[in-house]
């Protein structure tokens, strides 16, 4: 079981639109808590130098000083790794008139279109054309205008929110997926100097008269953190999430305490019990914040494989993320998949076997899974774990499992 206390460092998928805004300023930015281990951010700042931009790292710490900024195409190499590197799409119109984006890469979960990006950047007043080697987009000025998504998305907001800075005018974007990853890219442009709101599905971005350097934290990863708490209830375990809060993860909570896994904030800390617990199914429905994210959805099928009873899990947004059932089947999980949705039956008894890292909640799952199996499992392409989380087999190892890393 896991036990005993671990830290989180930032959130990922806060770091890498943060990232790509830093080289919106000419003047140096000093990011702290940022995750510099994750293979992702290792592309997107590979990226991000190719641009022209400097970037110099010291453990959690990444400066960034865009002032040399020169190159607007975005390679395969570089693209394809990463599909936060869509954000560069508004950076560099904003900033240099044209931009042209080799197609992104990151986890492939079914359906990911990029229609709402193009036609957010069209609305601002960019031309965009779209072929087979990827994206390209000019404009001599962007204009603010009002923007409504048919569906949230949250890198199209921060694409938007990104561009809008440059723009002549107020920008409004309705529909927008305001995750406390959003809020975030919200307060680092703020902190640049930038007039951005972000409330409930609306952000406002007002352009500013300059953007300027500044020092920013990036928040915790708040997804790091859950995926150690369901690794600690599903093997009956303690938990102590230091340096972390709920406010951000208020459903995902209220699923756990459902399940009947004990969670309470208290002096800067999370923590976490199932000890002698026996867990609940639980009906979980993913959608846009605050309800729980589609990343979740398979580590919470980790969890469902323990409890007592049937759970459903239904994802409202990636229709096609249930690869990962035939993995976890593998492993003695008795779950099924019907379009959208997937059912648990539980409690499973897990075997040790051979699985395959589909992408990086897949692999995480798995990896939970593995904790609870009988004898060893062997995670093939566990490279796509290293994408989202930092350390994992060191932290696993300090909390009590017996996880070894293999260099394939």
């Amino acid at each position: 079981m896991l036990n005993g206390e671990v830290a989180v460092r930032g959130a990922k998928n806060a770091a890498l639109p943060i990232l790509v805004a830093a080289a919106m300023s000419s003047e140096t930015v000093v990011l702290q808590n940022v995750p510099t281990a994750l293979s992702d951010v290792h592309h997107l700042l590979a990226a991000l130098r190719h641009t022209g931009a400097r970037c110099t790292v010291q453990e959690d710490r990444v400066e960034v000083d865009s002032g040399a900024l020169r190159e607007t195409i975005i390679p395969a190499e570089s693209a394809g790794r990463v599909r936060s590197s869509l954000l560069f799409l508004g950076l560099l119109l904003g900033k240099m008139g044209h931009a042209r984006i080799a197609l992104p890469g990151g986890c492939d979960l079914g359906a990911r279109k990029y229609d709402l990006h193009i036609e957010g950047l069209r609305k601002l007043g960019a031309e965009v054309r779209c072929d087979e080697q990827g994206i390209e987009a000019h404009a001599d000025g962007l204009v603010g205008s009002d923007i409504e998504f048919y569906l949230p998305t949250t890198t199209g907001t921060e694409n938007l929110m990104i561009a809008a800075c440059f723009a002549r005018g107020r920008t409004r974007i309705y529909n927008a997926n305001t995750r406390p990853e959003v809020k975030n890219l919200g307060a680092f442009l703020n902190a640049m100097g930038g007039h951005v709101t972000v409330r409930n599905r609306v952000v406002e971005i007002e352009p500013p008269q300059r953007l300027r350097g500044c020092h920013f934290a990036v928040m915790p990863g708040w997804d790091e953190a859950l995926t150690y708490i369901i690794g600690s209830a599903l093997t009956g375990g303690e938990l102590r999430v230091k340096g972390f809060s709920l406010d951000t993860v208020q459903h995902d909570v209220a699923i756990l305490r459902h399940a009947g896994v004990d969670v309470f904030e208290w002096g800067g800390s999370v923590f976490a019990s199932a000890r002698n617990r026996a867990l609940k199914p639980f009906d979980l429905f993913t959608g846009p914040y605050p309800a729980v994210n589609s990343d979740m959805q398979p580590i919470f099928a980790a969890l469902a494989s323990q409890c007592h009873g049937e759970s459903s899990i239904t994802d409202q947004r990636f229709t096609e993320r249930f690869a990962y059932a035939a993995q976890l089947r593998r492993l003695g999980a008795e779950i099924e998949s019907y379009g959208n949705s997937a059912v648990i039956r539980g409690p499973c008894t897990l075997r040790g076997g051979r699985v395959q890292a589909l992408d990086l909640r897949c692999g995480a799952a798995l990896l939970l899974a593995a904790l609870k199996a009988e004898g060893a499992t062997h995670i093939e392409e566990a490279g796509h774990i290293g994408r989202g989380y930092e350390d994992v087999a060191a932290k696993m190892k300090a909390l009590g499992a017996d996880v070894e890393h293999i260099q394939e």
